[in-house]
């Protein structure tokens, strides 16, 4: 019963106005995204007048981005310019930073995110992959909105108390968010860091991982982390010693340590 539905909502809104004139006010439907278009718009459209700000709630993740970019936009009509919208999207089919992102590009002004995208289920849109979304798109307006160096501690301070372990390929603070390891890849980085990366990982306050000692690296690789050890070969000396390097990974995994070691006694052998 939609008529109902909007004056039992005005009736609670109304009772807190009264009681907490200072509070914002914000009115969600749930399951926004599987409920019925005509109704969702008559009720966010009776409401608007009496409150700050309306949510809509991707209450299961099945929403699509051209679902949610199309349902934000018809929102904003019925609500008009001066009520916020606010996008609140579960993870649960892969969705909820393309869907937050394109809440934001309909007229959107808030997404709920939470560090890790811890949640309920799947989670949430995760602070750290909707930061990356937005920096690449606008980095200046990132930077000098949030303390982005910030990110690496608040997510291990998060995984500690909730006791959970940073995913190895969690975006930005992931171990291997800015690793190298194709020979290939590491001339690339080498040359042109941008070759293979969407965002200078300094930004964030993490480092780049070269992963040199590897059966994938490269000449270019290994004649570069020699000259960081002021060591030099001949072309056809790099090419007998970067195989070597290969050999020896492809029958175990190879420290930096050990590289180091085989670099300096190639000189004297």
């Amino acid at each position: 019963d939609i008529p109902r539905i909007i004056e039992e909502a005005k009736e609670v809104i109304a009772f807190i106005r009264e009681r907490a004139p200072q509070v914002e006010v914000r009115f969600s439907a749930e399951d926004t995204f599987r409920s019925e278009e005509q109704d969702l718009l008559a009720v966010y459209e009776a409401i608007a007048p009496y409150v700050d700000r309306v949510g809509l709630a991707d209450t299961v993740g099945i929403a699509t981005p051209r679902q949610v970019y199309a349902l934000v936009r018809e929102v904003r009509r019925v609500v008009g310019p001066e009520v916020d919208i606010e996008f609140h999207g579960h993870n649960d089919t892969g969705c909820a930073i393309a869907n937050a992102y394109e809440a934001i590009e309909a007229g959107a002004t808030h997404v709920d995110t939470t560090l890790l995208g811890i949640g309920e289920r799947n989670g949430i849109t995760p602070l750290g992959g909707f930061l990356a979304r937005m920096y690449t798109l606008q980095p200046e307006y990132v930077r000098g909105k949030y303390r982005l160096e910030m990110l690496p501690e608040l997510d291990r301070m998060i995984a500690r108390m909730v006791g959970v372990e940073i995913p190895f390929n969690n975006y930005i603070t992931g171990e291997t968010a800015f690793s190298h390891k194709a020979g290939m890849h590491l001339k690339a980085i080498y040359l042109n860091p941008e070759a293979y990366e969407p965002y200078p990982p300094e930004v964030f306050g993490v480092k780049r991982k070269l992963i040199i000692a590897s059966r994938l690296t490269g000449r270019h690789a290994i004649k570069a982390r020699a000259q960081e050890l002021g060591l030099h070969y001949g072309e056809e000396e790099l090419s007998r010693l970067t195989q070597h390097i290969k050999a020896l990974a492809d029958r175990g995994q190879l420290t930096l340590e050990e590289l180091d070691r085989i670099l300096r006694e190639w000189i004297t052998a």
